[in-house]
């Protein structure tokens, strides 16, 4: 892990609060005219360095929502348990989010025109996960009390004192191939834009390095990474291309997934779960964020992102299109005959 933890003087003062008052304005006001009847947002978690899913139904609540650089869950699969009731939702969403909620508009799990789409200008997300790991490992039982980003840094404040984190290290890693913060197409936007930084390019290196390995090499890297899975179903739950209303691996007839939890079984889930979201997964990289055992499953969607887009020339197979190669058939397809 990158970084050098660091520890500095002074307080927490000057630390970005984000767009949050804005936010909690806008989305009073959108309940209180009755344009929507309910407003997904983000509200505190457990430490400030956590933020937690938060579903506002009056206006009076709105002043609970927060924006920072922690909101790191995609809210775009909540919309799935709204459409049974009646009325619009209004939703903030990311950039990286925002493709997730057309991932479900063109799957048809949700209605466009009963959602509303409030997007912001994200500056990158902080990978909480990565900051408690390396403060655990410096001041073993560490309280977080607050927690910033200043002038370009991480500054969280602790029980000890004041630490400093080089932001950039502790993004998630989506963050880093992010081509535009802005989210495009939404009905509103709050706060300011967020200027472009230098998204690192989709190379795919990181399937090129598992590709490398030997056949044997390959195995056992999978093997590794498949003995630590705990059949969760976290990654499922999280992933909006992951939306079919009765999923195969539920059922128990036909059973395509035994309840045995094994290296061979589980190799069985997660090779299904990714050739069923191939051409379809949008990038936002959230089933690897929720992973509780830290299983690098973009390296399986990469590697078939990385054929959508040369066997069919698909330039950009995250973006949600309006045809999309393996969700169409022709007669004179190539393997057809």
């Amino acid at each position: 892990m990158g970084g050098e933890l660091k520890t500095a003087s002074g307080g927490m003062t000057g630390v970005r609060s984000g767009v949050g008052s804005e936010l909690a304005e806008r989305a009073a006001g959108l309940l209180a005219g009755g344009e929507v009847r309910m407003f997904l947002g983000y509200g505190a978690g457990r430490t400030p360095l956590r933020v937690r899913p938060r579903h506002v139904l009056r206006p009076e609540a709105a002043g609970g929502l927060v924006w920072n650089e922690f909101c790191a869950p995609s809210l775009a699969k909540y919309l799935l348990e709204e459409q049974e009731e009646e009325g619009r939702v209004g939703v903030l969403v990311k950039a990286c989010d925002l493709r997730a909620v057309k991932r479900l508009v063109a799957d048809r799990r949700v209605e466009r025109e009963r959602v509303l789409l409030v997007g912001v200008g994200c500056p990158g997300v902080v990978d909480a996960g990565k900051v408690e790991a390396l403060l655990a490992r410096a001041v073993p039982g560490e309280m977080v009390e607050e927690a910033g980003v200043r002038d370009g840094v991480l500054v969280v404040q602790t029980r000890s004192g004041v630490r400093e984190f080089p932001r950039e290290e502790y993004l998630l890693e989506r963050c880093l191939h992010c081509e535009d913060p802005n989210p495009r197409d939404v009905d509103l936007f709050v706060g300011p834009e967020v200027a472009p930084w230098p998204a690192r390019p989709h190379d795919y290196a990181e399937v090129a390095e598992v590709a490398a390995l030997g056949a044997a090499e390959r195995a056992a890297y999978w093997d590794r990474q498949f003995a630590r899975c705990l059949r969760c179903f976290a990654c499922r739950n999280v992933c909006p291309a992951c939306s079919c209303r009765e999923c195969c691996f539920d059922v128990w007839e036909p059973m395509w997934l035994p309840r045995e939890v094994s290296v061979s079984e589980q190799y069985m889930f997660h090779f299904t779960r990714a050739f069923h979201v191939a051409g379809r997964c949008v990038d936002c990289g959230e089933c690897e964020r929720v992973c509780p055992v830290g299983i690098p499953l973009m390296k399986l969607n990469r590697a078939l992102q990385k054929e959508i887009a040369e066997l069919f020339g698909v330039e950009r197979p995250w973006e949600p299109q309006e045809k999309e190669p393996l969700a169409m058939y022709t007669p004179d397809d190539p393997d057809f005959h």
